[in-house]
């Protein structure tokens, strides 16, 4: 046995280097998934690299007819048909219902003349429609026996459902088990790959994202962080005057933040802030965001004297963005880690987590997903900041709401408190994993050169409610001050 490209983009690394040969892979899904497109897909690609391919299938459309409509994608080139590494092969009708026998006959037929290093059966279904369960079976077992004398990778395409591809026998059969889904999730539908059984290899578990592109398919395997790198205990200077100072020196090296709060309260100002700080020591950093566009961020930044711009052309910055219609969450995570590696990111911030809901299935998917991005930046000692913003203005009932807390190191609280009749905003480090902090409610200040933390509210109690009170000391001294 030996590996092989699978000629889908993504897929290898979901299978770990690629398809074995010989082997027998079932495609299977329901209309409209992508399986004739993967098919001819991995046959065209590996074409390319001189294998040959050759192509069966049971739908009794003219050659002409599938050119048309494969001729939209980039991997088809007809001209490797007329070379010989692709090879069509209709079986008509009459021939199919001759019967079992004389359908594996005109296969193998073919096979022998052709004898291609990768074959693609297109689809199965109809060769078998007509057939009782005992045929089918029988049948099946037959095929896949002389599949294994073929010597080739063999990919067969079946309409099937989640519920049947559990019944149906090729299942069993069959070497391995990929099925394409395209699940309805909230106001879209969002296209899945999943490898069910893959015999005598290693692949990524789970569901993996994909979408139909001009290219084919193109999948985005979920990301798995690589094992942390040893560092040495080290504090780094969040760039906020009077943050340091609560936080003990500094945000600790490879950890995860979470800034939450409401509208307005500071976070993306606070996030854009750290990166600028980074950006003048030296340290690259990412910007994700799910809310602004680069030339807003951009624009904002601008007012504090900050020049985004610069530090994009001088490889100190990256932006990503992305609309939360266009947002695909499986595909951003694999280009936050392409860009993080691009300019060796040090710094990270990921603005507006809450967005993720809207492209994710619930808080459980929500959790799953910020962990992962954690415990990759983690694995690169990335500082990272999340924020997350809360429907509360005034005060704070819950901080996430998404149950993402448990997997951060340090948890920023900002929010708005009135006192004597003016709006202030307050900042609180309600947990920093491994240091000492400041327990404090500060008051958080913006001016023209950013964010500040000042001092305490040290006369007044109650502001986690957002409506703070005088405290008992301060009450008795101003009433023998009347």
């Amino acid at each position: 046995m030996k590996h092989v490209i699978s000629g889908i983009s993504g897929l290898d690394e979901v299978l770990d280097k690629g398809f074995t040969r010989p082997s027998t892979v079932l495609v299977a899904g329901v209309m409209g998934t992508g399986k004739t497109t993967f098919a001819m897909q991995s046959l065209f690609n590996a074409a390319k690299e001189d294998e040959i391919c050759m192509y069966i299938t049971a739908i009794s459309e003219p050659i002409a007819m599938i050119n048309n409509f494969m001729s939209q994608f980039s991997f088809y080139n007809i001209a490797l048909m007329g070379k010989g590494n692709v090879k069509y092969v209709p079986l008509k009708t009459d021939q199919i219902k001759k019967g079992a026998s004389a359908i594996l006959d005109e296969i193998e037929r073919n096979i022998e003349i052709i004898k291609p290093d990768r074959i693609a059966i297109d689809p199965v279904n109809v060769l078998t429609s007509w057939m009782d369960e005992g045929e089918k079976r029988e049948f099946y077992y037959n095929l896949f026996t002389k599949m294994k004398r073929w010597n080739s990778l063999v990919l067969i395409t079946g309409e099937l459902s989640e519920d049947e591809i559990w019944k149906d026998e090729i299942s069993y059969i069959a070497d391995g088990v990929i099925y394409l889904s395209n699940e309805r999730l909230r106001d879209k539908r969002v296209r899945y790959l999943e490898v069910l059984k893959m015999r005598g290899q290693k692949y990524l578990s789970g569901k993996q994202s994909y979408t139909i592109t001009d290219d084919g398919l193109d999948i985005y395997p979920s990301l798995h962080p690589d094992t942390r790198k040893a560092l040495a205990y080290e504090h780094i200077t969040t760039g906020i005057k009077g943050l340091d100072k609560m936080t003990n020196g500094g945000f600790i090296r490879g950890s995860n933040i979470l800034i939450s709060g409401g509208s307005g309260t500071g976070k993306t100002l606070m996030g854009l802030q750290f990166i600028v700080d980074g950006a003048k020591m030296g340290e690259a950093g990412v910007f994700v965001s799910f809310e602004e566009d680069p030339v807003l961020l951009r624009n904002n930044a601008s007012r504090f004297g900050w020049d985004l711009e610069k530090l994009e052309q001088d490889g100190l910055l990256k932006i990503l963005y992305s609309p939360l219609s266009q947002l695909e969450v499986n595909k951003k995570a694999l280009d936050i880690k392409s860009l993080v590696e691009e300019v060796d990111a040090k710094r990270v911030v990921i603005d507006g987590i809450n967005n993720l809901k809207a492209a994710l299935l619930d808080d459980l998917s929500m959790n799953e997903y910020i962990s992962i991005l954690s415990k990759y930046f983690s694995s690169r000692n990335i500082i990272a900041l999340f924020t997350n913003e809360t429907s509360e203005l005034m005060g704070s009932s819950s901080v996430s709401g998404n149950g993402t807390t448990a997997v951060m190191d340090s948890i920023i609280l900002l929010r708005y408190v009135e006192i004597e009749s003016e709006m202030k905003k307050a900042i609180s480090l309600l947990k920093m994993r491994g240091s000492n902090h400041d327990k404090e409610i500060r008051e958080l200040v913006i001016n023209k050169k950013g964010i500040e933390v000042k001092l305490p509210f040290t006369d007044y109690s109650g502001l986690m409610s957002g409506s703070p009170v005088k405290s008992p000391s301060q009450a008795f001294v101003e009433a023998f001050k009347k």
